[in-house]
């Protein structure tokens, strides 16, 4: 791995907390408000009108949620090109984490263009063409199969990039600096890819 500047040090630093906090964080909180979905119709509207009642959404969106997914997605981007491909991490399973190194670099590119596509059809419906995105609207917009393809494809690669966030978090800011706690904490982040990717696509065959 090439020796990075102190920019580029601290600018990787940043790229790999705001993958936790705020956009992290945010993905937990979308799949926890999509969630009531599986609770019916009406308590999917309640919740999508609570939100859209939150004051200041427009600067919270833009402060919160696509500031700094811009700047992971953007700044994910530079990093894949600059081609490190070899996880640093200590020995224990180095053919594992090399290659969820490079898948991680594969699922963020896949992300960009699945989020655009998500946000379109979702919020830039609402803001810009007046469609009320309630859950007949996702039901009909989940109908066909091949947008479930295209979802499920997408909650994959959101699950694993943030769970495989996490371990290469713990890597670099120091919390997991042996073998014994690397593996550890490889286990979790699969747990957590698991589970959240069971979650995911139960919320997704929700609507209906």
């Amino acid at each position: 791995m090439a020796t990075l500047s102190s920019g580029q040090f601290y600018l990787r630093r940043l790229h790999s907390l705001s993958g936790i906090f705020p956009v992290g964080v945010f993905l937990l909180e979308h799949f926890f408000g999509n969630a009531f979905a599986t609770r019916g119709p009406e308590a999917y509207n309640r919740y999508v009108e609570f939100l859209l009642g939150m004051p200041y959404l427009p600067v919270l969106e833009i402060g919160v949620v696509f500031g700094p997914l811009l700047f992971h997605g953007i700044y994910g981007l530079i990093i894949a090109a600059e081609g490190d491909l070899v996880h640093p991490a200590w020995g224990l399973g180095a053919r594992y984490h090399n290659a969820a190194y490079l898948l991680q670099r594969i699922t963020g590119i896949l992300l960009l263009a699945y989020i655009s596509y998500h946000v379109w059809n979702t919020r830039v419906q609402a803001v810009f063409f007046g469609q009320h995105v309630d859950y007949a609207y996702m039901a009909r917009y989940f109908s066909p199969g091949y947008e479930k393809a295209i979802y499920i494809a997408g909650i994959l690669c959101a699950c694993y990039h943030f769970a495989n966030g996490l371990f290469n978090f713990a890597y670099k800011w120091g919390i997991t600096v042996g073998a014994r706690a690397q593996q550890a904490m490889t286990y979790v982040s699969l747990a957590v890819f698991v589970a959240m990717s069971a979650v995911g696509i139960h919320i997704l065959f929700s609507f209906r």
